[in-house]
């Protein structure tokens, strides 16, 4: 009987080993949250539209995540675990909160290391010892996580633990360093990182993920950041997304492209990043945060608002002290420039219908003053007709006024023409960059967009298009222009234009308005787009190499079409 009753308890302890394997197995290969299968693609634009999908499903994947680890524990319930049992069951569950809930973790982890599960362990209780310290670490409590690692044996440790242990205490004075940083305590924390980091090369495993982790950092705080990156994306290709190692790595990377001012890259991996966090229900994370950064520096005041009130909520719901006061910092500069950058739209719209109203009311005095003219016109002609017969008496006069009203027909002619030549030429420019700007908006390249919007590239061909048409349509008027110029000028000052006949330099631009009896130097300034000083300079020096100097823009505006 006392044998049978052995066999019975072996048999009965065999099963609820093997239920306590299988629950585990479930734990450790359940948590991949299928959302979204997507591949990450190099473009950042396809990255933004990943991440922003996947935050909208992020209440989706968390409440999985509950719900896996709420099976797991039910199941434990049916179990009745030996205090080694218990105390691995803590440490797995430790595992599964780390980077989810802060006080779930802490809660796992202090029974492990404040029950009896393990006295006769003391290098297990030293691990656990050193998870509890990371927790206080992570959540910002400095000095408990300090006071924990300081009551660890260290000597009695065992390799692993030891790697773990330094661990541990390079994390801590990170977690300082980014608390202190800009102020005089932050390169201290920074040595002491680098020294622990030491440390760890000392006793990892080469090749191991401690090992090549802190070899890349060490060398990237050291200036040797491109090998620093080499290890790291060599290292990357051992997890996937999700997993809190690649969400490390990947950041640690944007990181270092920010040390070495490359911020495609930098923002490339942030995004890597943000998106193994929200897809791995990784709520203790720093990236999305930090892209919150760039969008603000960039302007895109709104994505960065919301990514910041993604971050904010990840910090409320995993209870992370540090991230919270991190993500607090943050807000307000966000807020205001958000807040500013509304006000500047008002600002502008206000502007433009001010703008608008002011160009309405003067087309509409131009209406009125043309439709005065057009009356006074006819009443002029009317005149004229009365006094045709006075007229005649005056041959030689009416033969001056003819030809001269001819000249003036054909400017206006010549000019009408090219006046709507232009303009429709302008209008479908417009049209087509208008087409442009709407599909790059549209598409969402604001970069593009941006640039095409800085361009003076649409001025520039308007300004050559103007100029291309004054110069045909005067010539065309006036064909022998430059060379009765040159025999206004003095000998050497002549204008040679070369195979340019067809074409009007500046100084003759400046003489061919004079011609159009244009001779107000602002408006010449106006309508060649130069300063008025410019002006004045070119008309002081052509006056200079004129043969007479007094009379010689009489004798410009005496020169004929003919």
């Amino acid at each position: 009987m006392l044998i049978f009753a052995d066999e019975t308890y072996a048999l009965k302890t065999m099963k609820q080993t093997i239920r306590l394997l299988f629950l585990t197995v479930l734990l450790l290969t359940g948590i991949q949250v299928p959302i979204v299968a997507t591949t990450p693609t190099p473009t950042v634009d396809s990255l933004y539209t990943t991440l922003d999908s996947l935050l909208d499903h992020q209440s989706t994947i968390i409440e999985e995540k509950k719900q896996h680890i709420r099976t797991y524990q039910e199941g434990l319930k049916q179990l009745h675990l030996t205090p080694e049992q218990r105390f691995h069951v803590n440490n797995q569950l430790y595992d599964e909160y780390l980077a989810f809930n802060f006080d779930s973790a802490l809660y796992y982890i202090r029974q492990n290391v404040e029950g009896p599960q393990m006295l006769h362990h003391p290098d297990s209780i030293a691990a656990s010892m050193i998870r509890m310290a990371h927790i206080l670490a992570v959540s910002g409590l400095f000095d408990k996580a300090s006071q924990m690692l300081q009551r660890i044996p260290l000597r009695q440790l065992s390799v692993d633990n030891q790697v773990a242990y330094y661990n541990q205490c390079a994390e801590l004075s990170l977690y300082r360093s980014e608390m202190a940083e800009h102020s005089p305590f932050y390169q201290d924390y920074m040595d002491s990182l680098l020294h622990h980091r030491d440390q760890i090369l000392q006793l990892a495993p080469r090749g191991s993920y401690d090992d090549v982790f802190n070899r890349a950092t060490q060398l990237g705080e050291r200036g040797k950041i491109d090998e620093g990156i080499r290890l790291l994306e060599d290292l990357l290709r051992r997890y996937r997304q999700g997993d809190r190692h690649y969400s490390i790595i990947t950041s640690t990377l944007a990181y270092f492209y920010a040390k070495k001012k490359v911020p495609e890259q930098q923002e490339y991996y942030y995004l890597l990043s943000a998106i193994s966090d929200v897809r791995g229900a990784i709520l203790e994370n720093n990236s999305l945060r930090e892209l919150a950064c760039i969008l603000m520096e960039r302007g895109d005041f709104e994505r960065a608002y919301a990514y910041l009130l993604a971050a904010s909520k990840d910090a409320q719901l995993y209870g992370s002290r540090l991230r919270s006061m991190q993500t607090a910092r943050l807000s307000p500069l966000i807020t205001q420039a958000y807040d500013l950058q509304r006000e500047q739209a008002q600002r502008r719209t206000s502007i433009l219908l001010t703008v608008l109203s002011v160009i309405t009311l003067l087309l509409l005095v131009t209406i009125i003053y043309t439709l005065s003219l057009i009356k006074k016109r006819r009443i002029a002609n009317e005149r004229i007709s009365k006094m045709n017969e006075e007229l005649m008496r005056h041959n030689q006069e009416i033969q001056s006024m003819n030809t001269q009203m001819k000249e003036s027909n054909r400017i206006k002619d010549e000019y009408i023409g090219r006046f709507l030549e232009l303009s429709s030429n302008l209008i479908e420019r417009g049209e087509e960059r208008n087409r442009q700007l709407n599909r790059l908006a549209r598409d969402r390249k604001l970069e593009e967009l941006y640039a095409q919007l800085k361009s003076a590239t649409f001025t520039n061909e308007g300004v050559r298009l103007f100029y291309q048409n004054f110069d045909t349509a005067f010539l065309n008027i006036y064909p022998d222009f430059i060379t009765e110029i040159n025999k206004l000028m003095l000998p050497g000052e002549q204008f040679d234009m070369g195979d340019r006949s067809d074409r009007l330099t500046t100084e003759l631009r400046v003489l061919a308005l004079i011609r159009l009896n244009i001779t107000d130097n602002q408006k010449i300034a106006d309508i060649l787009r130069s300063s008025l000083s410019t002006i004045y300079t070119y008309r002081s020096k052509l006056k200079a190499r004129a043969l007479a100097k007094d009379r010689f823009e009489d004798d410009v505006r005496m020169i004929s079409t003919y």
